[in-house]
């Protein structure tokens, strides 16, 4: 059974990359063949969210097939004194372009602090990094999945 995710974090993931600003880098994590932790590292604008929902668009391939095997993934958010752990079962997927599409349902939310001010991993959004990653493209597939 899922659980609602804090309006702060759906805020957060549903937002867009501000380009020439530092964006925050969203690791998720998911587990491999040999029962390790993976990283594939999102940005904003290979995410979606509603209070019920996360959605991701992931070129991995390892994550790719890691999420087909475990259906299973932890992203982390941190907004201010907190990082957020968001444990994510898939609820549906499909293929589209080289890029898996995912829908996943919250299962656990935590949001983990000590009052202590955090700096999350960031990168510069730029016209390069949002063509590369085809970012226009992105946000269509992603809408894409409400069709499933």
């Amino acid at each position: 059974m899922g659980v609602i995710l804090p309006l702060e974090v759906v805020r957060f993931l549903a937002g867009e990359p501000v380009m020439g600003s530092a964006e925050q880098v969203v690791p998720l994590l998911t587990v491999d063949a040999h029962d390790l932790p993976h990283a594939c590292l999102l940005s904003r604008a290979q995410l979606d969210a509603t209070p019920a929902e996360v959605r991701a668009a992931v070129t991995s391939l390892r994550t790719r097939a890691n999420l087909r095997r475990t259906a299973g993934a932890l992203i982390l958010v941190t907004l201010g004194d907190t990082v957020h752990h968001c444990k994510l079962g898939v609820l549906r997927a499909r293929d589209s372009r080289g890029v898996l599409l995912v829908a996943f349902e919250p299962l656990e939310h935590k949001a983990d602090t000590m009052g202590i001010p955090l700096e999350p991993m960031t990168f510069v959004a730029g016209p390069w990094i949002a063509s590369l990653e085809h970012w226009d493209e992105t946000a269509v597939m992603l809408r894409s999945l409400d069709d499933l």
